[in-house]
């Protein structure tokens, strides 16, 4: 039973934990207690506890998520374990009672995804999984302008998720090795971020194809402990995916760890009677619209603006997820939402093997 603050516990506590979630809480402190985290290198719980300490005092580290849920009984978690602990970290915090979120993506197949979604809703517990931009101020805005109608029919949605990956990011403190390997990837790591906006708007994907390439094999780390290490890429660092919609709406995406800069939107709907663009920064609280209306004949940047304490993406998740936990919204980042994409990711490196358009069984 929640109460006006709600006891957090987090299970990882590595690079996205400190750059992202713990400063999201921080932010939540009149909201959340943090009772526990749990890390197998005690100096990376130990380091989040000490870091939580002016708003969170009795937070306690722990080596495995098991002794933090039986010593802390938190009422929800973050987990925020790599991906293939994903789902048997969150089945360990559903039976013990605690409300889940996880990163993404919710599992490493349909069928994990299939029996996180039973055993939350037998036992009655919010299980949703990040990435958060459904529940941004933009993508709300944006969800609205579609649905008013005021552009038409959504006849066809692009974009791109692209950089050189973790490797490249100087600002990393963890490992990147894992990034380039055939468990992670760029779309399971980014793509997946435009996947989740575009079937926020246009809905579920009936039909996928992809293809895919290694453009750069060998990566030079460029910051944090493991600069100057060289990382041999094993899976395609550039994967491009068509789309068909349930709709019958087309979408293109471009999702690559093989791009220097770019200057391409990295959102675009196409309407019936107009355009959406979206450039800027795509991970902060607020970017910039770009909206052409065939009836005008020309472009205009939308007038809205973001609330001032809009948290920024992953943050966005954090909120709405205790939100929903202490029963004061109606969850919207949904697990079948993410059983959806992962299907849709999974289908599409089929096609890369295949060379087959792949049907997706999922929805939302």
């Amino acid at each position: 039973m929640t109460t006006s603050r709600l006891r957090v516990g987090i299970v990882a506590c590595g690079d996205v934990t400190t750059r992202h979630y713990l400063p999201a809480l921080a932010r939540l402190s009149d909201r959340v207690d943090l009772v526990g985290c749990s890390d197998p290198r005690p100096d990376a719980a130990a380091g989040v506890v000490a870091a939580a300490r002016a708003w969170s005092p009795d937070a306690r580290a722990f080596a495995t998520a098991a002794e933090m849920l039986a010593a802390t009984r938190p009422e929800a978690v973050f987990n925020l374990t790599p991906a293939p602990l994903h789902a048997s970290v969150s089945t360990e915090c559903l039976e013990s009672g605690a409300h889940v979120y996880s990163e993404k993506p919710i599992a490493s197949s349909v069928a994990e995804a299939d029996r996180l979604i039973e055993l939350a809703r037998s036992r009655s517990m919010l299980l949703q999984c990040a990435p958060a931009p459904a529940v941004t101020a933009l993508h709300r805005r944006l969800a609205e302008l579609i649905a008013s109608g005021s552009l038409g029919r959504p006849t066809l949605v692009t974009g791109q998720c692209v950089g050189m990956g973790p490797a490249g990011w100087r600002e990393y403190t963890g490992d990147p090795a894992v990034f380039y390997g055939p468990r992670v990837g760029p779309v399971f790591d980014v793509g997946i971020y435009r996947l989740h906006e575009m079937t926020s708007l246009l809905g579920p994907v009936r039909r996928v194809s992809a293809t895919g390439t290694i453009a750069i094999p060998k990566r030079i780390v460029l910051g944090g402990r493991f600069a100057g290490q060289t990382i041999e890429v094993t899976a395609s660092d550039h994967v491009l995916m068509n789309l068909e919609f349930a709709t019958g709406a087309l979408g293109q995406l471009l999702s690559s760890f093989a791009v220097p800069a770019t200057q391409a939107p990295w959102l675009e709907v196409q309407l019936t009677e107009g355009t959406i663009s979206l450039s800027g920064d795509p991970w902060g609280a607020v970017a910039p619209a770009e909206i052409y209306s065939l009836a005008e004949g020309s472009w205009h940047t939308d007038d809205w603006s973001a609330p001032s304490d809009e948290q920024p993406l992953i943050g966005a998740g954090v909120e709405h997820f205790v939100a929903c936990a202490l029963g004061r919204e109606r969850p919207v980042l949904t697990a079948e939402h993410a059983r959806h994409v992962l299907e849709l990711i999974l289908a599409a490196y089929e096609s890369i093997s295949t060379g087959k358009v792949h049907e997706l069984n999922t929805t939302f």
